[in-house]
């Protein structure tokens, strides 16, 4: 063991020599106990974890669980590429569509905003903007007593 955390013999050492003049003989063997003791326990998990992490690995390759899951992940995988291409594929004929559309009525649209009270009569679906009545008066304002304005 040439370090431990990245500390050499040396360095430790020289932190034990300076520990033990700071807080005493007594309380560095019960910090030392406690240390050991919580080191020995972390490592007990540490290899429990690891041994039970590895059975279940072997075991999921030995029932072809595995192979399976990544079989299926690719499947999901060539599924979602497929709807993405779909979808691109559709909003592309969607603004094509859109276009020849709009290319078509550019004219009737043209005209219709160079004159826009004749209606033209190119295309029967075009709508002439409405207009007020001569006659037409807004209401009068209402005097409201608790208004700040």
């Amino acid at each position: 063991m040439d370090s431990f955390f990245g500390i050499g013999a040396p360095e430790l050492i020289f932190i034990l020599l300076l520990a033990g003049i700071v807080m005493g003989p007594q309380r560095i063997s019960q910090l030392a106990r406690w240390l050991g003791k919580t080191t020995a326990q972390l490592q007990r998990i540490s290899r429990r974890f690891m041994r039970e992490l590895n059975a279940d690995l072997a075991a999921a390759d030995k029932n072809g669980d595995l192979k399976g899951a990544m079989d299926d992940i690719q499947a999901l995988r060539q599924q979602v590429n497929d709807l993405k291409r779909g979808l691109q594929s559709s909003a592309l004929q969607s603004i094509e569509e859109a276009k020849t559309a709009v290319h078509a009525n550019q004219d009737a649209i043209e005209k219709s905003l160079a004159n826009p009270n004749r209606p033209s009569n190119s295309s029967p679906n075009q709508i002439a903007p409405p207009t007020l009545a001569p006659d037409l008066k807004l209401p009068n304002l209402v005097e409201v007593p608790d208004d700040p304005e």
